[in-house]
């Protein structure tokens, strides 16, 4: 996009700019023995550097004004990776396949599933989801879900936007159904793209 400049910069710009070419001109009808006095020559030489230091001026950032910063809306861009293995359980393959399934989610219904892996142990891992949510940029109908292997535990967390379409009930079916064979089992990966891929399905039909 092409900077706006205030009326005030412009004409501030304009003025040394207009006398240096005006003498040009006076220059130019005289003929080169202008340039002998040396005077007038220092005058031009002080005229030009105070046009060429307002045309940098104007080229640049306008002073005291930031620079702009990228957007950064309430969903990510799709090239940032939802999946946080901090308990490193999850292979390569497994992220990889969980990083194409929300790149598949993103290009149709620009949703994201998070999944984090944790060794968190603490009692209140709804809490812990819900930071981990916020810390990803996820958006109101994204979902997360939060493996904790030290605490033995798990927890599927919807955004509100898609709250009263998937409720807190389809969060606890939907985490028992699909999590707690393989979590039990110490089969995170298994686990955690047996749930996403039901995820997928049922945004799908909520979006179709």
């Amino acid at each position: 996009m092409s900077p706006v400049f205030p009326f005030r910069t412009l004409l501030a710009l304009a003025l040394p700019i207009a006398i240096a070419a005006a003498v040009l001109a006076v220059v130019g009808k005289r003929g080169t023995s202008v340039f002998k006095k040396q005077g007038v020559a220092w005058g031009l030489t002080v005229l030009m550097i105070f046009a060429a230091i307002g045309i940098g001026y104007a080229r640049g950032p306008m002073a005291g004004t930031p620079e702009p910063r990228p957007e950064t809306p309430n969903v990510p861009a799709s090239a940032q990776s939802y999946v946080w293995d901090n308990a490193r359980v999850l292979s390569a393959q497994d992220v990889r396949a969980l990083d194409q399934r929300n790149q598949r989610l993103w290009d149709r219904y620009s949703v994201s599933i998070g999944v984090v892996t944790c060794n968190y142990g603490g009692d209140d891992l709804y809490d812990y989801a819900m930071q981990c949510a916020e810390d990803m940029g996820l958006g109101g109908y994204d979902m997360i879900v939060a493996l904790d292997i030290a605490g033995d535990n798990y927890w599927l967390l919807q955004g509100n936007d898609i709250r009263r379409d998937f409720t807190d009930q389809d969060c606890s079916d939907y985490a028992y159904e699909y999590l707690e064979y393989d979590f039990a089992r110490g089969m995170y990966g298994n686990a955690a793209l047996d749930l996403t891929e039901a995820l997928e399905s049922w945004y799908e039909n909520y979006f179709d």
